[in-house]
């Protein structure tokens, strides 16, 4: 089991305490590396070390993919209607936009931004986007073509599947969000390559889908 990460702010622009493991999440957990070995995350405003997060190596990733696989061959992907889908996806926009504040306290600590801008900007911009997405689930529909009376031609739309995303150090929440929405509005399953996002993927299992 992954230790578990806690941090308290105290502060003008926030008060509270935030919570969370440290390790590789997979099919909803928190879990150490199979080679448990740590990456520290730094500070970036004075160099000092946050915490420590599992280095996860090529057999956890495979062990991802394959976890990601049996979401889509179960509860996921073409099981799910873009109703539902959009549905899930709402929900965690109201738990982001519940825990903006905390959200945004993170993303200061971990990305040495003031609170204001992660909470203006790279919160706000995500909810957005996650937002938009969601309300797409629901209606991206294929086309019927017209030809002769012997020939039915049309579009379907399909999950490509198991998708890898490479979340940058810049704008972690941002560009999270930016990746994650469309793939799971189209029913993609997702396998991340992360900064500190670990809160992020809590929200994601109380909105009621294992990352």
């Amino acid at each position: 089991m992954a230790p578990t990460f806690t941090h308290e702010f105290k502060n003008q622009s926030y008060t509270g305490k935030t919570s969370f493991g440290t390790g590789v999440y997979i099919d909803g957990q928190f879990r150490d590396g199979s080679n448990g070995t740590t990456i520290d995350v730094v500070n970036p405003t004075n160099g000092s070390l946050i915490t420590k997060i599992a280095e996860a190596t090529a057999a956890d990733v495979n062990t991802a993919v394959k976890a990601a696989q049996k979401a889509l061959d179960t509860t996921w992907g073409l099981n799910t209607s873009g109703a539902e889908r959009g549905e899930l996806i709402g929900k965690l926009v109201r738990l982001m936009e519940r825990d903006q504040d905390e959200l945004s306290a993170i993303e200061a600590l971990d990305n040495g931004k003031t609170f204001g801008w992660a909470k203006g900007v790279d919160i706000a911009f995500s909810i957005q986007t996650i937002k938009y997405f969601a309300g797409w689930a629901d209606k991206i529909t294929g086309q019927t073509i017209e030809t002769d009376e012997k020939k039915l031609v049309y579009t379907r739309h399909e999950p490509l599947g198991v998708v890898g995303q490479i979340i940058p150090w810049n704008f972690p929440l941002l560009m999270f969000a930016w990746k994650i929405a469309p793939a799971l509005a189209t029913g993609n399953a997702i396998v991340i390559k992360y900064t500190i996002r670990l809160m992020r993927e809590r929200k994601k299992r109380d909105a009621g889908r294992a990352a």
